[in-house]
């Protein structure tokens, strides 16, 4: 930071009125100078210490636009190939998807708000929780059947209400922070998913990313009621929304000298403004308005004078033709310590400090122009007594070397260059060896000729005789090219980016690429998907860490500024990125699985609503679902119209039955019928039979008697026997049948 004579003004004497109308303190200007200037000289060490974290940082950079560092570039020859293939703006580009993809799953929340099984509630919280679960007890018993005895209020019945209690107040805040987190940002387009992508895409390109807040955002909302006619009426309410903001890492000055960003003694953040959004400050009333209107008016010109590295930044892009190095800047830069200092300072800057403090180190802002002080004082979430974190951290590879992290582009460097020296010598062989290359004998060639270009159809004329002919004038010069032994460098060093960025074809949703062995079989797929999304938990964990942090400050941002949406609780913040919405593609496809292997005797052991649930969730449609209610509905309609149809067929088949048992009778009784009626057939011949022998029994014949001829005699006349007809004088009588 660029120190001028202005620095050396000295501020007024503010009056500051104590709350409790005691005397008039006096805030003395030696006192404001001394203290504005310990903290310039401590930025000044932050920024030195900060110095190999810029370079890296550059060489990120450089590295994701696909530029050669300066010191690579001049040793390039002019004439020579620079290309510079941009495999680490792919491998980051497929980090940051795939992370976000990871951790922002359709409408799935990557933050679960869970009650303590042993929360710290009010009395009157717990006899509310016990007149809840005894009026829930009532709600249960069936319409018309007599009331069970009431519970024991217990210990075990206690306990259970106040996890009812505390179960519902948790669903409650986690959809009041869903509702908040639309935006978080402060308008409708900056929600908690971009902000999260910000810091996530800082942290895979720098290894850091920085989300600061929450802040105080008071806006109005309507509320609606009905008046006591019973007309709809609307009132405005005020209501106090949190607000975040993702923070550059070039404007954020850790303590380096930490060896965790948890363990630093504070940081800085430096601000450029313009000249009016500086005067407004001088409207706050946390602000020392004397003072910054006196700083203005002996500056009119800024002081905001360029960093190294937003030198080398515009250097790359598309501000290189800006000038900022000149005076007439018109902005301003703004340095802020955010921190913890002693008692007599923020004393001296009249902060009411009790006399028991003013020894104790006491987290604080002071914020500065050119090492005059215009702000001190506590941090505002200190002066409330609440513990909230203000800054949130993500790394993406934590490093032992330093408490910032490391990129993704430091990670594959070598990489990178190997695969740039190769492509370069690649293109360099080629664009000599793809013309022809001649050898000329320009003591044979004809004079006059062109003898700078070749082309098609060209015809060289020579000259000479003798020895001298025997040796063609032009000659074709063959030049080994090593193009395939290049590719292969080429190809080689890509494998090695996709080892060290573990980024490659599976990790990527390509599973062409992969063997084809494991994905024959579901589970061998699933195995390979949750092997190849395996290396990306480490990453999610320190995400999961900054989400924690995020969502615990929106959590005690409500418990000051929204008591009645956010009463008094234990809740434990879960980040869910690495437990849960890491596995969801494996999942599905274990429920798939699942699904097409069950076996109707397995299917009465699952609950088949669940196991449908879950299917849907893995896809994120859940919504597509019925409610159960409606479940239950269609459900029993279906059951009444299949027993419906039941009754109908059995009714159908009972008449069917019966048909066929009457068609039965039916025939039975015909069969009996013709059956008598052939004895009476029968009968009736045998009379007509028994009637033809005895009218044949008349003169020429006789009845009883034997054989003629001194045969043996017959039956007397009159005596039981055999009845015959004989004719006269032929054989004896058949036996025609007997009575």
């Amino acid at each position: 930071m660029a120190t001028t004579d202005i620095a050396t003004i000295t501020p007024p004497s503010v009056p500051v009125p104590d709350a409790q109308d005691s005397p008039v303190k006096v805030i003395k200007a030696d006192d404001l100078k001394m203290i504005g200037d310990k903290l310039s000289r401590l930025f000044m060490e932050y920024v030195s210490d900060r110095r190999i974290a810029e370079l890296r940082w550059l060489r990120n950079q450089r590295q994701y636009l696909g530029i050669y560092d300066p010191e690579i570039e001049k040793e390039l020859n002019a004439n020579r190939s620079k290309a510079y293939p941009r495999v680490t703006r792919v491998k980051c580009i497929s980090v940051l998807s795939r992370l976000m993809n990871l951790m922002f799953q359709g409408t799935e929340r990557n933050w679960q708000l869970t009650a303590d099984p042993s929360p710290d509630l009010k009395v009157s919280d717990v006899v509310q929780a016990i007149a809840d679960a005894q009026k829930a007890d009532a709600a249960s018993t069936a319409p018309g059947t007599p009331a069970p005895p009431a519970k024991a209020v217990d210990l075990p019945y206690v306990m259970a209400a106040i996890k009812t209690l505390s179960e519902a107040r948790a669903k409650a805040l986690s959809d009041l922070i869903d509702d908040q987190l639309m935006e978080l940002g402060g308008d409708q387009s900056e929600d908690y998913v971009t902000l999260n992508r910000d810091v996530v895409r800082s942290g895979v390109i720098y290894g850091m990313g920085v989300l600061r807040g929450p802040y105080v955002r008071k806006s109005e909302t309507a509320v609606w009621s009905l008046d006591a006619t019973g007309q709809p009426s609307v009132k405005k309410k005020t209501v106090y929304k949190p607000l975040f903001e993702a923070l550059s890492i070039w404007d954020f000055y850790p303590d380096m000298s930490a060896k965790t960003l948890k363990s630093m003694d504070g940081y800085f953040t430096r601000t450029v403004m313009t000249r009016h959004q500086v005067r407004d400050l001088a409207k706050r009333s946390d602000f020392f308005a004397d003072q910054i209107k006196k700083y203005l008016n002996n500056n009119k010109q800024g002081n905001y004078r360029p960093q190294p590295y937003e030198t080398e930044l515009r250097a790359m892009g598309v501000k290189v033709n800006v000038n900022e190095m000149k005076p007439e800047t018109l902005k301003y830069e703004v340095i802020s310590w955010h921190g913890p200092i002693s008692g007599e300072w923020l004393q001296m800057c009249g902060c009411d400090v009790p006399e028991g403090k003013l020894t104790d180190d006491i987290d604080a802002e002071v914020w500065m122009i050119d090492g005059n002080v215009i702000k001190c004082d506590i941090n505002p979430w200190r002066k409330i007594d609440a513990d909230v974190q203000t800054i949130h951290t993500f790394l993406f590879d934590e490093d032992d070397t330093s408490p910032v992290g490391m990129g993704l582009p430091n990670v594959i460097r070598d990489t990178q260059m190997a695969i740039s020296a190769a492509t370069r010598m690649l293109l360099d062989n080629a664009s000599v060896i793809c013309g022809p290359n001649l050898e000329l004998n320009t003591d044979l060639l004809l004079l006059g000729q062109d003898l700078s270009s070749t082309a098609a159809y060209k015809v060289w004329y020579r000259e000479g005789s003798g020895p001298d002919a025997q040796f063609p004038a032009v000659r074709n010069v063959e030049i080994e090219s090593h193009l395939d032994e290049l590719m292969k460098v080429i190809d080689l060093f890509m494998k090695f980016a996709d080892m060290e960025t573990f980024v490659g074809p599976a990790t990527g949703g390509d599973m062409s690429q992969t063997p084809s062995e494991p994905m024959r079989t579901a589970a061998g797929a699933s195995m390979l998907r949750g092997d190849a999304a395996l290396p990306f938990k480490d990453i999610v964990r320190n995400f999961d860490s900054f989400t924690m942090s995020v969502i615990q400050s929106v959590v005690e941002f409500n418990r000051k500024f929204n008591p009645d949406q956010a009463p008094d609780g234990d809740y434990n913040v879960i980040a869910r990125g690495a437990t849960s919405l890491i596995a969801k593609e494996v999942r599905g496809m274990q429920v798939d699985q699942l699904a097409a292997s069950l076996k109707p005797a397995e299917e009465m052991h699952v609950d088949m609503r669940k196991l449908i649930e879950a299917r849907f969730a893995t896809r994120d449609l859940t919504d597509l679902l019925k409610p159960q209610v409606d479940v239950d509905r269609d459900q029993a309609a279906a059951n009444a119209k299949a027993s419906q149809d039941q009754q109908s067929a059995q009714a159908l088949q009972e008449a069917n039955t019966r048909k066929l048992l009457a068609d039965a009778f039916k025939n039975i009784a015909q069969g009996n019928k013709s059956a008598t009626q052939a004895d009476v057939a029968n009968i009736d011949a045998s009379l007509k039979l028994l009637e033809n022998g005895v009218n044949n029994g008349g003169p020429g014949g006789s009845i009883g008697q034997g054989q003629a001829g001194g045969g043996p005699a017959g039956p007397a006349q009159g005596e039981p026997g055999q009845l015959g007809v004989q004719s006269a004088g032929g054989p004896p009588p058949a036996q025609a049948g007997a009575v």
